[in-house]
């Protein structure tokens, strides 16, 4: 496939949450978007990418693995860009979760960025990265609401290692591990920071922060998680890694987050306007994440992010797409 004028990207993990929908709008704006996927040829799996308006004459799909060394070469081949989506989010309890979460993150992000050092056409990735990365750390817990975050903060590994709070200390080792890797290598980083994201979704079957969503609505999950986190839209982490891409002026990080809530609140808004669905009115027990904090999204709205989407639509949306997938009456 011939790319012009930094034309051809490729997006990690294309069969992903996030990333199905960041090739979606690469395919929209005109670009011929490489992707990866474990299984390329499984159409339960891939077959929603072909759908994609442009996707037959733009796309091509690799097979690649996060633990397979020299995998994503083929993908990379070529490319102008890469937008470093795919990762592990949710983990089976019976799995190891240190193993499982922090090796494959961490690995993973190791195996793409070697991959980019072997092609000097690339210009910049972006990477996926997470709020989990920056707002995890006891300094914050003043027992106060003025604790506010931003792209200079981190999470502290050894609080998340004390609760045992995996997918945070995961995605900040993984973080860590690019920029250490990228300096060293001269590669050129910009890294988005989503918060919990809620919305529309493209895959045929619900996956990542989705399946959480729905748990609560089924009542499959009988209680809320005891935690105060940052809420965004799907679309407006789509416009944020694309403003990350395209902007010759991106840099360093970027948190990516229209809210700060506690659970307990999005769920007494779902029940006044949702009556119909069994979901949790209960808090769990779990420790270390309820700690009272703010993020700023300045940085990103300077960069061009003009507005976010509010908390209300966020869920709205995510609750038609169901209905109309077939998972919620």
């Amino acid at each position: 496939m011939a790319s012009s004028n930094g034309k051809l990207v490729c997006v990690t993990g294309g069969t992903g949450y996030i990333a199905s929908w960041i090739v979606r709008e690469l395919l929209q704006r005109g670009y011929t978007v490489h992707t990866t996927a474990r299984n390329p040829d499984d159409p339960a799996k891939v077959g929603f990418l072909w759908d994609l308006p442009g996707a037959k004459e733009r796309l091509r799909i690799f097979k690649a693995d996060l633990l397979e060394p020299g995998s994503f070469d083929a993908a990379l081949s070529g490319v102008y860009g890469v937008i470093h989506v795919a990762g592990v989010v949710l983990i089976d309890p019976k799995d190891d979760p240190q193993l499982k979460l922090v090796e494959t993150s961490t690995n993973g992000v190791l195996n793409v960025l070697g991959s980019c050092t072997k092609f000097s056409s690339i210009a910049k990735v972006v990477l996926t990265s997470s709020c989990s990365a920056i707002r995890y750390d006891h300094h914050h817990q003043t027992g106060k609401n003025d604790s506010l975050l931003d792209e200079s903060s981190w999470t502290n590994p050894g609080y998340c290692s004390q609760h045992k709070l995996w997918y945070p200390l995961a995605k900040t080792l993984a973080e860590r591990t690019a920029w250490d890797f990228s300096k060293l290598h001269g590669i050129n980083l910009v890294v988005v920071n989503p918060s919990f994201i809620v919305g529309p979704l493209l895959q045929p079957v619900p996956t990542s922060t989705i399946l959480i969503v729905l748990g609560m609505l089924k009542g499959h999950i009988k209680l809320y998680p005891n935690m105060i986190v940052g809420f965004v839209h799907i679309q407006d982490v789509v416009a944020a890694h694309l403003l990350a891409y395209e902007s010759p002026d991106a840099a360093g990080r970027y948190i990516c987050s229209e809210r700060v809530a506690h659970w307990r609140e999005v769920l007494e808004m779902l029940r006044a306007k949702y009556p119909q669905y069994p979901l949790p009115s209960e808090p769990s027990q779990d420790q270390g994440q309820d700690i009272p904090h703010e993020m700023s999204a300045e940085k990103l709205k300077q960069l061009g992010l003009e507005s976010y989407q509010p908390l209300e639509k966020m869920f709205d949306d995510c609750i038609e797409s169901l209905k109309l997938k077939g998972f919620l009456e």
